[in-house]
């Protein structure tokens, strides 16, 4: 049996990951590995060990992913140290002699995508194809989640969804069912080696019919006005969210840490189409369809977006 690695396990996915896991084999061998370690220790067992990782600290991270065959990637946040952080990960990953990496990159990725998010995923795949290593790419399109609780939830008491989208269109896909895409592909590797998958929920949405669907599921009526990137950076600016992504920024009060160049330029590349893609690719990897954003939005809009979790779902 492989022992899987899930690299930043204590963040939402990769606790998702693990419970998915887990509930499939109560003894799997994992090694989970966090720069919090505190945060995973109900997780702790005779097969699952908790790891100290920090992708600031390479040594850290080699140290971790010792003895592990299966490597879960989870991309970092960090935009600025984000391809260097990867590389450290896929280096340890070398030097541990893993044989494989499943990798959560985003939706839509491919030159020309002036999403900074899809940048530097671009590069990561780059990085992971030339590094030896058999892979999965998980391209992951925008969680519904986010769509819900982040995008329309703050909208419904103006009654007004400003964007700098226009009118692009894009299939929001459900936490747990990319959760469920990643715990295939870490227990059957092989099954998945080579190939890229596009985690897309079951519709090609515009925000005009997200603002339709917030309507009814608000009872409260929703109209999508589309804005420019430089309103929309305006914005931004206006409510304190800062240009540029810091680790050490205080957290939005959703408990998020955004920043408005990287959340501005993947609106402007759904305006420009990178994110029209739909796929069969949850429903060919887990067997079931994955959940439509209607069912979202009614499952999660009591819940303030960092309290969703795997026990909503």
């Amino acid at each position: 049996m492989s022992r899987i690695i899930i690299s930043g396990a204590s963040g939402d996915l990769g606790r998702r990951v693990t419970r998915l896991l887990l509930d499939a084999d109560p003894h799997r061998e994992l090694i989970l590995t966090t720069r919090t370690p505190e945060k995973l220790a109900d997780f702790a067992s005779d097969t699952v060990q908790i790891r100290h990782s920090d992708y600031q600290y390479p040594p850290t991270v080699r140290e971790a992913y010792a003895g592990g065959d299966v490597l879960f990637l989870i991309s970092g946040l960090n935009l600025g140290r984000r391809v260097s952080e990867h590389r450290a990960a896929i280096a340890a990953a070398q030097h541990a002699g893993v044989g494989h990496i499943v990798y959560t990159s985003v939706g839509g990725v491919q030159p020309g995508n002036p999403a900074l998010s899809a940048i530097d995923h671009l590069q990561t795949e780059a990085d992971l194809r030339e590094s030896g290593i058999t892979y999965t790419f998980m391209r992951n399109h925008l969680y519904a989640e986010i769509v819900s609780n982040i995008l329309v939830a703050p909208a419904v008491p103006s009654g007004v969804l400003s964007q700098a989208t226009g009118d692009g269109m894009f299939a929001p896909v459900a936490k747990e069912d990319v959760a469920r895409c990643a715990a295939q592909c870490l227990m059957h590797p092989a099954a998945h080696a080579g190939r890229i998958y596009e985690i897309t929920g079951p519709e090609l949405l515009d925000f005009h019919r997200i603002a339709a669907l917030a309507s009814h599921v608000h009872s409260s009526p929703v109209e999508y006005k589309p804005v420019s990137e430089e309103e929309r950076l305006a914005f931004f600016d206006a409510v304190g969210i800062p240009r540029t992504y810091d680790p050490s920024m205080p957290p939005s009060p959703d408990g998020h840490l955004w920043a408005s160049d990287e959340l501005v330029s993947a609106e402007v590349g759904l305006a420009q189409g990178y994110q029209a893609l739909q796929s069969l690719h949850v429903q060919q990897i887990t067997g079931r369809a994955p959940e439509p954003l209607a069912s979202v939005m009614e499952r999660v809009r009591e819940v303030r977006y960092d309290k969703i979790d795997a026990t909503v779902a």
